[in-house]
């Protein structure tokens, strides 16, 4: 669905006023409620307190079982009971019970129907107040249900009972709740009337900021379709006023811009035009310059590689190169030489051992003779 701003603001400020009452009225509830609840449990602790003084624990201390009913004392602390319930409206039961360990039983009951507890009968839902109330006034902190129903209850211990006897009394839930139920009701109704009288101003409000909002709207439609120099005029007296004098000021600005506008396009224009010249001159420029590169490239390259070819051929040839060096010692007659380990090795196999040199023996002239002169041979 489809929401104006009317109704928008109508809600919004509805909303926000229903949650601030709601808020106050709900601190203002749980108060009267916490207020209540401390009230009633106050009145069942007192009356339970009060009445334990009028009882004494030694008058029934022997009533243990269901036969103990016949006895006096077992007549006169039922007696007893219901004069007092009678004397306070809201109490629906009054009884008197009996610890032994960790079990509760009853020794008297006012309750005058069939479902009367009979004394030494066990109560098996015992809660933590009911315990309490053996040794100090308590009540119980939330409504309780039982064999006879649901009951808020306030215990005391008796006097000489010595934390073994208590007397209770009951409140019916239904009494505790009806108190509940009026607190709750006028809660209900101020809730109510804050939410009409929420309702009456949020549309008030409303209604107030839509006119001026409509003539806006107007007035940005023929902005939209090209009216440019209309004004809006109406009186508000508040920041709506403000806001239709931004409006008129906006389209006074607008006119002004659309003139400016149309110049700069037409400056743009040319400017792009000239641009797309200067672009594709230097677009031709920069294809010399790259073609000249790719050519350097490929130059260098191919210089590149023939040095590393030389390169190649330089290091394999050194490769191939054992120099001698140094100082070499010869026998000044054999001609031997003498190597690192000491042994005196003939000049071609020191050289074979030491270079890649390789020896083809021949004769010179000069030995030639000398060799035919000691064998007595003439010349040749």
């Amino acid at each position: 669905m489809r929401l104006t701003i009317r109704r928008k603001l109508f809600f919004s400020h509805l909303l926000a006023i229903v949650l601030v009452s709601g808020c106050i009225g709900t601190y203002f509830y749980f108060s009267a409620v916490g207020s209540l609840m401390n009230s009633i449990q106050s009145r069942l602790k007192n009356s339970a307190a009060l009445v334990s003084q009028a009882l004494d624990a030694q008058d029934f201390a022997e009533i243990r079982q269901a036969g103990d009913t016949n006895r006096p004392a077992y007549r006169q602390a039922v007696e007893k009971l219901r004069a007092l319930q009678k004397t306070n409206p809201d109490i629906a039961f009054l009884y008197i019970m009996r610890r032994d360990g960790d079990q509760v039983s009853f020794v008297a009951d006012s309750d005058e129907s069939g479902d009367q507890a009979v004394p030494g009968q066990i109560y098996q839902h015992v809660v933590p107040a009911l315990l309490e109330g053996f040794a100090y006034p308590a009540v119980d902190n939330r409504i309780c249900k039982d064999d006879w129903g649901y009951f808020m209850s306030g215990y005391a211990p008796i006097q000489h009972g010595e934390e073994r006897f208590l007397v209770g009394l009951d409140m019916r839930a239904n009494e505790v709740r009806a108190k509940f139920h009026a607190l709750r009701m006028s809660g209900l109704m101020s809730l109510f009337i804050s939410i009409l009288l929420a309702m009456a101003f949020s549309r008030g409000l409303s209604r107030h900021f839509v006119s001026p909002i409509r003539s806006l709207i107007r007035r940005c439609q023929d902005i939209a379709s090209g009216r440019l120099n209309d004004q809006v005029e109406l009186k508000t007296g508040d920041e709506l006023e403000q806001l239709i004098d931004a409006f008129n000021a906006m389209s006074n600005d607008l006119a002004r811009a659309r003139s400016i506008q149309r110049a700069t396009q037409e400056s743009l224009k040319r400017a792009r035009d000239d641009l797309e010249v200067r672009v594709r001159q230097r677009t031709h420029d920069l294809q010399e310059a790259n073609d000249r590169l790719v050519r350097e490239v490929k130059e260098r390259t191919a210089l590149q590689e023939a040095r590393e070819k030389t390169l190649a051929d330089l290091q394999e040839a050194l490769a191939n190169v054992k120099l001698l060096h140094g100082l070499l010692p010869i026998c000044a007659h054999c001609k031997k030489i003498r190597d690192d380990q000491g042994y005196w090795r003939q000049v071609e196999e020191y050289m074979s051992r030491h270079s890649d040199v390789r020896f083809s023996h021949s004769i010179c002239p000069d030995c030639e003779k000398h060799v035919y002169y000691l064998a007595g041979l003439p010349n040749p």
